[in-house]
Formats: C-alpha cells, structure tokens, sequence
C-alpha cells in the first residue's frame, strides 16, 4: 500500500521506564528525543497487566492491540497496529473513559510514532525486568497494593522464546 504509516522509516528506540507510587503508576517512554509520559491510577489496577498482556499478543504476531491507563475519569489509550516489523503506535487522551457513547469527543491524538516492533518489545521487556529489579514482588504489591501480574509476564517471556526459535 504506497504511501501508507508503515512505508516511511522507524524511529529509534531509546528506553522505558516504570514507576510506581502509592495509587498510582507511571509509564515513561523516551523516544528520539522526545519523551511520553502517561499516568493511571490503581482504581484500574490491571494497567500493568494488560500492557503485558497487549505486549505478547504483538510479539505473537498480533496486528492490533491497545492498553488503557485510566485516570480517574479521564484516561488515555495507546493503540498498536503492527505490519511485519514496523509498529504504528498511537496515543490518544480521552477526557472521560466512564461514558462509553462519549469517548471520542473531545479525544485527542497525542502523539503518532513509527517504530520497529522488535526495539519496543525489547525495550519493553527491558523495563519489566527492571521493575522486578527495583521493586520485587513484595516491593511492588507495597508500591502499587496488588500483585505482580507474573502469570502475564511468564506468558510474554514464553511467546517471545517461541518467536525466538
């Protein structure tokens, strides 16, 4: 398809991070240069989980995927399109996740990046294990008051084995 989102070059990768505090949790995605920074609050207390969960099913060779981060009532979802190595990841704010018929008023496209598929799921695991680094289990159910999502994460690491193969 000429001219479409995935025929122009990736950007580079640069890192990932994770922290957490009491009630909430925050993604930081550095980029080129630029860097995201998305907030979700433990009233959804799966971000995590369903980051991972969305994660696998790109290494798996997914074509589209998202995760929310919910803020309590605003949010803001990162939607993932993939086509062969190239990921098209859109970040789009939404002013209020609670009323459905809504969402898409007002919503508004944050941020747009091309990257390769294989640097953001490194980069990605990189930032998981460095969460199992810092905080532990014990440190992280502290932090964030619910468990790691090891079942997601053994999940991920056995998709990303299997596509290693």
């Amino acid at each position: 398809m000429a001219g479409s989102i995935y025929d122009s070059a990736p950007e580079a990768m640069q890192s990932m991070q994770w922290k957490l505090g009491a009630g909430w949790a925050e993604w930081t995605w550095s980029l080129g240069g630029s860097e995201t920074r998305l907030l979700a609050s433990c009233v959804y207390p799966r971000v995590l989980d369903d980051f991972i969960d969305a994660v696998r099913d790109l290494g798996a060779g997914s074509h589209a995927t998202f995760v929310t981060f919910f803020d309590e009532p605003n949010g803001t979802r990162v939607f993932f399109n993939q086509k062969s190595e190239k990921l098209f990841v859109q970040i789009v704010a939404f002013p209020n996740l609670n009323e459905p018929g809504t969402w898409w008023q007002n919503a508004e496209l944050r941020q747009a990046h091309r990257v390769s598929a294989r640097e953001f799921i490194g980069a990605f695991i990189d930032m998981v294990r460095e969460i199992l680094d810092r905080y532990g289990m014990g440190g992280y159910r502290k932090e964030w008051g619910y468990d790691f999502p090891m079942e997601s994460w053994e999940a991920l690491k056995v998709v990303m084995r299997d596509a290693s193969e």
